[in-house]
């Protein structure tokens, strides 16, 4: 078949069930996960995650996350959202990832406990909004499968304006 003297075709069932078991391979398998994550406290929603299944991951130190930067992360979703000219996206709009509220989720191995770590913005309020801590432990719960039982921990490095930037000043 063609329209406009281009080419379609239609997948035969073969094709069909081998995309099918392909694709079937990315559904949630319900292990719980490590990794980064920013949140918008006026939709109580998390962007740009990056996870990976807590029984993949290695412990350093006794902690095991995901190998990913938030800040070479952030800075990859900047230039594409600059070279797109996508004005709208927050990746446009920002170029620090350091100024959105932010976190990492890390497994214990000696308790084998969740644990996410947050800035102060979790307890203070951040442009004049609250977090509703108990709508942001769902968020994370339903994103990383998380048991209930996770802890949040406040750390300076996860505050506004804190990161890497520190590095040199040690």
């Amino acid at each position: 078949m063609t329209t406009d003297g281009k080419s379609v075709r239609f997948s035969t069932e073969q094709e069909h069930n081998e995309l099918i078991s392909i694709m079937s391979k990315f559904i949630d398998n319900g292990i719980p996960k490590v990794g980064i994550f920013w949140y918008d406290i006026a939709n109580n929603s998390l962007f740009g995650t990056e996870k990976i299944d807590a029984e993949k991951v290695t412990f350093i130190n006794g902690r095991a996350t995901i190998n990913k930067s938030p800040k070479t992360y952030w800075q990859k979703q900047h230039h594409r959202a600059v070279a797109r000219n996508d004005a709208s996206s927050i990746f446009y709009k920002e170029s620090n990832y350091t100024m959105i509220p932010r976190g990492r989720i890390f497994l214990d191995e000696t308790d084998n406990k969740f644990r996410v770590f947050v800035g102060h913005w979790l307890t203070e309020p951040t442009n004049g909004m609250n977090v509703d801590i108990e709508k942001f432990r769902e968020a994370l719960e339903d994103e990383f499968n998380l048991p209930a039982d996770f802890e949040f921990v406040v750390d300076v490095h996860w505050d506004l304006g804190h990161g890497w930037s520190e590095e040199f000043f040690e």
